[in-house]
């Protein structure tokens, strides 16, 4: 037999227990990254630091098959980060808009020189449709606050109050206060319950005329109602639990969202097209592409060993933007579309990939410490709330 034949047939014959070698392997990968230091170090040794992973992970893929197929698959995007240096701060942002970051200490904005203010006490905020205003909950409490703090109305409920949604034109903020779901007027006035009883997912509007909202009920149906009269636009059967709504900016589409897959519906509540979630992975966020033909999701595997972003559309076609170790929490789009800000908890980093030049990415390091400062212990990994704003003037948010 020669040496080409033995390959071949080697190259054949399945290995025992792949999936139980898989397993190990991302453990490996996972405790050496683990153990290297995420504060930037000089340049020489961050490239050494790089090619001995890349030569770890290539020797891991050499010998575990089909698991290093997994690995090969997706080595060259996890070290092509090091080609950009990574930031120890946050000292701009690649486009023009603000963030908007919840935090262990309350919302930040983020200012496009990288300056950030801290907006006080609250849990969870979200944009007006301007920017002009930031809605933020504290208890029970929902407030209106303008973008240097100062508080413009609030209102106590008697159950915790989460899940803020602001309607594009301004004039209706839905919120969950316990699991009823109510509306109230953009300057705090007419709040009222719409339903007695939905699930924990933050209500979308739609974009357009007559303040339609979709929600999802307790058994996993997605509604959309007209939120002045009630009255039911359209219903989504149930299917897989939905973790996630939005609207498309020209209100043609509704993306729902599951941890398995995802479902885009036409305007009608038709189903225009759905995808899977990759073998293995969970999808934990989702956003339309600034062209909303196609729909980015980012998927993490059980252990959260790897996380992928990918690009998905119609017909089942998919483009993979980035894949990294560890988990990614967050996905938002700059306000012109040329951005895409992922934020990646496992490193402590975010990255802003460029969509026009894929392989351009600028990273900033500390995050976590960054969005916390004065803390005494490590400090929890805030959560991106809104990158705003496509411009437009207006007094209603």
């Amino acid at each position: 037999m020669n040496e080409d034949r033995l390959r071949r047939e080697l190259g054949d014959e399945p290995v025992p227990d792949a999936a139980g070698a898989q397993e190990r392997a991302w453990r490996l990968v996972q405790n050496a990254y683990a153990a290297e230091p995420h504060a930037p170090a000089p340049r020489r040794r961050r490239y050494r630091h790089l090619a001995q992973l890349a030569v770890a992970l290539g020797l891991l893929a050499a010998f575990i098959s089909p698991a290093g197929a997994t690995v090969r698959h997706w080595v060259g995007d996890a070290v092509d980060i090091g080609r950009e240096p990574s930031q120890p701060a946050l000292t701009s942002l690649p486009a023009p808009g603000r963030l908007l970051v919840d935090s262990p200490v309350g919302p930040w904005v983020v200012q496009p020189d990288g300056s950030k203010r801290l907006l006080g006490r609250y849990r969870q905020s979200t944009w007006s449709p301007h920017g002009l205003f930031v809605a933020a909950t504290k208890g029970r409490q929902l407030l209106a606050l303008d973008p240097e703090g100062e508080v413009r109305w609030s209102l106590a409920r008697s159950a915790p109050v989460s899940d803020p949604s602001w309607a594009p034109d301004g004039f209706r903020i839905a919120y969950l206060s316990g699991a009823a779901l109510h509306v109230v007027a953009g300057d705090g006035t007419g709040d009222r319950l719409l339903e007695p009883d939905v699930a924990s997912v933050t209500p979308a509007w739609r974009p357009g005329p007559g303040h339609q909202l979709s929600f999802v009920d307790p058994g996993g149906a997605v509604r959309t109602v007209a939120a002045d009269t009630g009255k039911s636009v359209f219903a989504v059967s149930p299917g897989p639990r939905p973790t996630g709504l939005a609207w498309s900016a020209d209100g043609s589409r509704l993306l729902i969202v599951s941890r398995s897959g995802l479902e885009v519906r036409d305007g009608a509540g038709g189903l225009a097209w759905r995808a899977k979630a990759p073998p293995g992975m969970a999808i934990r966020a989702a956003a339309f592409s600034p062209s909303e033909e196609e729909v980015t999701i980012l998927a993490v595997t059980g252990a959260a060993a790897q996380s992928t972003l990918l690009s998905v559309g119609p017909g089942g076609a998919r483009r993979r933007l980035f894949a990294g170790l560890g988990r990614f929490t967050d996905i938002a789009y700059s306000p012109d579309g040329r951005w895409l800000l992922a934020a990646w908890q496992s490193a402590d980093q975010w990255l802003f990939l460029n969509v026009e030049r894929p392989r351009r990415i600028v990273a900033v390091s500390g995050i976590s410490a960054q969005f916390d400062p004065g803390a005494t212990s490590a400090s929890a990994f805030p959560s991106v709330s809104g990158w705003c704003c496509r411009g437009g003037g207006g007094t209603s948010g």
